[in-house]
């Protein structure tokens, strides 16, 4: 009987897997096509989580870093790239061994302007044609990191969740032939001008399942590329099911007792606070720290509300 490694190599082999290089992943994900062998590492790198916002080891691009620093999955943030004005932050990162390419992590709306968005992204704020976070890119140097270093035969990935997931989509576009690839995780949307003129070869979209925000801020459309909806269990889970029922019957159908009565506000305040803690948890969730994550290659209309 093969033992567990030899299965596993065998299992790796069959999918056409290459190894990991200097990137470990974790033994419990697995990574076969057509996802993005780094997404693992880049779901850490793109989404803020609170438990760890004051480590300043950890790769999350909402941990504010300097450069010259050694963060977790052993990269080098090289340069750091911000804006004040506009609030642009992102970060270029280098492996300090193996193959993996530069990354720069371009980070979201919610911590941007801290007081505003932290709960929910604001609609009016992401009009699809607004083009000014990936301008500050160029003016900040992120651009300028990009070519060079493409120009040193490495050309790097864009990154981003959210609003970052919206630039590194701009990006990829404008600067397609010096990007590698475009990965973003419950990204916006982008113009359809933008969207429908040559499109990067390599991207990937993960969306999370149950994922409203993206789509609720949305008012453009997608690069073209691989959508997958990532979850933790799958809609079998009793979580997803509990959650997903308390968000679908807000307003409730109490709606006529709320409408006469205080208690009966007091209940709806309280539901639609729970329900945006949900929709913030499955905006920002890790789907790929859990042991057996569901990831499934979708069309983007089986996404849509």
């Amino acid at each position: 009987m093969l033992s567990k490694r030899k299965k596993s190599k065998s299992k790796r082999a069959q999918l056409g897997q290459k190894p990991a290089g200097s990137v470990k992943f974790p033994d419990f994900i697995p990574s076969p096509p057509p996802r993005h062998p780094l997404d693992v590492v880049y779901e850490q790198f793109s989404k803020p989580q609170l438990n760890f916002i004051f480590k300043k080891d950890e790769p999350s691009i909402y941990v504010r870093h300097t450069e010259g620093q050694i963060i977790k999955w052993n990269y080098q943030v090289e340069k750091v790239f911000e804006d004040k004005t506009t609030g642009f932050y992102a970060e270029g990162r280098v492996p300090l061994s193996g193959n993996a390419p530069p990354v720069l992590v371009i980070r979201g709306y919610g911590s941007w302007y801290p007081l505003d968005g932290v709960i929910q992204d604001t609609p009016e704020v992401f009009i699809a044609h607004l083009d000014w976070q990936s301008k500050a890119a160029e003016t900040q140097g992120a651009i300028a990191w990009i070519k060079e270093k493409c120009e040193q035969g490495d050309r790097p990935d864009v990154i981003g969740e959210s609003l970052g997931g919206k630039i590194a989509q701009q990006l990829g576009v404008k600067y397609c032939d010096r990007i590698a690839s475009v990965v973003t995780f419950n990204p916006l949307g982008v113009s359809r001008k933008l969207a429908q003129s040559s499109p990067h070869p390599s991207v990937f979209h993960y969306f999370t399942l149950g994922e409203r925000y993206a789509f609720w801020a949305n008012q453009g459309e997608f690069i073209p590329g691989t959508i997958l909806q990532i979850s933790k269990r799958g809609t079998r889970s009793w979580k997803y099911r509990l959650t997903e029922w308390l968000i679908q019957r807000t307003p409730s159908p109490l709606e006529h007792f709320k409408s006469r009565h205080c208690l009966g506000r007091i209940i709806e305040i309280f539901e639609r606070l729970v329900v945006q803690f949900i929709l913030v948890y499955r905006h920002n969730g890790l789907i790929f720290t859990h042991p057996r994550p569901v990831v499934r290659v979708v069309d983007l209309k089986e996404l849509l509300p």
